[in-house]
């Protein structure tokens, strides 16, 4: 085989190799949360530091695509979970707003509150979500094609989010922007 078709066969089973690695690891995270009748661990989570670890867990993903993500939001913002699985929902927000933002583009990531909630928003400036794919979005394994052509995600961080937020008493929610783009909301109880 000659050498440059040498590269892209083993270019390619790299790639298969990641991602099947990618869809053990999130089967795993979610079967173990969809298993957890309660929280293993409740402490005090500060959402604000826990946004910061997010974008700088997605930073260099984003900057590989140009993309912007800007925090806006109160000064201080708490509630009572588990840290690790709320870092994780809120990751997988921000890589669904990045895989789908055109390049140069910009992602809103607000805290705020609501009355009783803390609440997280991340908006992209891409296609939304189609008419067909809002009620679906959350089941395991749906998957939207990406608007740049590249391989589809594994379809299990959105039942992730679901999840994680089912276990903190809280709600998950993806929809369309008014102004463009896909709005998710993560929405949980503080005290």
């Amino acid at each position: 085989m000659p050498a440059v078709e040498r590269r892209r066969f083993l270019a390619n089973i790299l790639g298969q190799e990641e991602r099947m690695r990618k869809v053990a690891e999130r089967m795993l995270n979610l079967a173990r949360v969809e298993q957890q009748a309660a929280l293993q661990e409740s402490v005090p989570v500060d959402l604000v530091r826990l946004a910061g670890e997010a974008v700088e867990a997605v930073a260099a993903t984003a900057r590989a695509r140009g993309v912007t993500i800007a925090v806006a939001g109160p000064a201080a913002l708490t509630v009572t979970g588990e840290p690790f699985l709320l870092r994780q929902a809120l990751g997988n927000l921000l890589e669904n707003a990045i895989a789908f933002s055109p390049p140069g583009g910009r992602i809103d990531l607000r805290l705020g509150t609501a009355p009783g909630l803390a609440t997280l928003s991340v908006r992209d400036r891409g296609p939304g979500v189609p008419d067909y794919a809002l009620d679906r979005v959350f089941e395991r394994f749906f998957s939207l094609p990406r608007p740049d052509g590249t391989a589809k995600s594994t379809g299990l961080g959105l039942s992730l989010v679901r999840e994680v937020a089912a276990l903190h008493g809280g709600t998950a929610r993806l929809t369309n922007h008014p102004q463009g783009g896909a709005l998710a909301l993560l929405e949980l109880p503080r005290g």
